[in-house]
């Protein structure tokens, strides 16, 4: 279901760019690993050293590989619906008298003919790999399960959104405008409910357990900023055996997560190192900052948009048999269309994401003071999710969301103004 995970986000032409861009660790679906490079550090002390494995290299490749093999098969996909006449088709099967109902069943029908022919690829990455390293005890059935919801969220939502995108590309002759003004309620309504209606269909969220951790981890709120917050655990560990921990939702939503798996595997100091650097996203306004960079790369994304879609549509839409620019059947054109222009985006989108991310380490250590924690809880994902720490500097260029290790290890081990009388440059105390 590789298209079928930007089928909504494109619909709404940013939502999953600012949605993404509002967490600072993780999201609802299961991350990428945390990416980086083998520090610098001194020979006398090697616990800040990432221990390098042919494994973690093959996974690596193989994770590497499938981003952009992933990314030109559902674009192949998404053209062979449409050269071989399957969109029409279903076009034509669903049509009713109702537009709008319509576009709905055609996105319904669309959806699930794209995860049928992109599941191979689909199990192969998100099932047998994981499982080939050892990074999941999830059974089939439980993945599928999951899989299962991921496809009906995107259906119900996606369908819905389609239906006044179709409307607007009729109605408007400047319909790039009217789709990103649209998709500004859209984008702040899913960051909102994200964490309260989606979230939960996959994984139990509850109040951290730990009395003690929780009371400190509040207290460290407080020393943030932060008034309001929660903290939350979710059994990630019937999906993986990795780590994580993330900020999510904005206003009432608001909440601080960890994954059990990383209260199993952290120190207590790491877990409170690790979570001021998740504090800092809050105090810093990521959130919002990050829908307003989502906004602004969707207005990029619609403007050339609807520009590559006309021009497609001149020149193949009859021999796609496509009636006009709002017929259901050029669905698949207009999500290629969509799809290469984010694509080509990616470097500024996780340029901006490895900004933040970095503001949010600087913020971490100024208030913890706890440099050796942070360096170690970051050695301790690298090695656990088995990822080569001496990313491709394209790589790490076009495709990671956080600075490689080697960065952000050697940063924190060095990063203490407060020894040298100097003022914090993002906590104010």
């Amino acid at each position: 279901m590789r298209s079928l995970r930007i089928l909504l986000g494109i619909a709404v032409f940013g939502v999953a760019l600012a949605a993404s861009a509002s967490s600072g660790e993780g999201s609802s679906q299961p991350p990428q690993p945390p990416q980086g490079s083998q520090p610098q550090a001194s020979q006398a002390d090697k616990r800040f050293e990432v221990t390098v494995t042919p494994e973690m290299r093959e996974h690596s490749r193989i994770l590497d590989a499938l981003y952009f093999v992933g990314t030109a098969y559902g674009l192949i996909v998404l053209l062979f619906v449409l050269a071989t006449g399957l969109s029409h088709r279903i076009r034509d099967l669903v049509k009713t008298r109702w537009r709008y109902l319509t576009a709905f069943l055609y996105f319904a029908v669309l959806s699930v003919a794209i995860a049928i022919l992109e599941f191979p690829l689909d199990y192969y990455s998100g099932f047998a790999v994981p499982h080939q390293f050892n990074l999941s005890t999830q059974t089939f059935a439980s993945w599928m399960g999951d899989q299962a919801k991921g496809l009906a969220v995107s259906i119900v939502l996606g369908g819905l959104v389609v239906g006044l995108a179709l409307l607007g590309i009729r109605k408007v002759r400047r319909w790039w405008l009217a789709l990103w003004l649209g998709s500004i309620p859209l984008i702040i309504l899913l960051v909102v409910i994200a964490p309260v209606l989606l979230d939960p269909l996959f994984n139990k969220f509850e109040p951290l357990k730990d009395a003690s951790l929780r009371q400190a981890l509040l207290e460290e709120a407080t020393r943030a900023g932060i008034k309001g917050g929660s903290v939350y655990q979710v059994n990630k560990s019937k999906q993986t055996t990795t780590m994580n921990a993330y900020v999510t939702g904005i206003g009432p939503t608001k909440r601080l997560v960890l994954w059990d798996t990383t209260l199993q595997k952290m120190s207590r100091d790491e877990i409170l190192a690790v979570m001021g650097h998740e504090m800092g996203h809050y105090v810093l306004n990521h959130v919002w900052k990050g829908v307003g960079f989502g906004l602004l790369v969707s207005l990029i994304v619609c403007f050339v948009g609807q520009r590559g879609y006309e021009a497609g549509l001149k020149r193949w839409g009859g021999r796609w048999k496509i009636e006009e620019p709002s017929d259901p059947a050029a669905m698949p054109w207009l999500l290629i269309v969509v799809s290469v222009i984010g694509f080509l985006l990616s470097p500024v989108s996780n340029g901006y994401s490895r900004h933040i991310e970095h503001q949010a380490d600087i913020f971490g250590l100024e208030l913890t003071h706890m440099n050796e924690p942070m360096a170690s809880a970051f050695v301790k994902l690298a090695e656990d999710s088995k990822v080569d720490p001496s990313p491709n500097a394209f790589i790490e260029f076009w495709r990671y969301s956080h600075p490689s290790l080697t960065k952000r290890i050697e940063f924190v081990l060095h990063y203490k103004p407060w020894e040298q009388g100097k003022p914090n440059e993002l906590w104010r105390p």
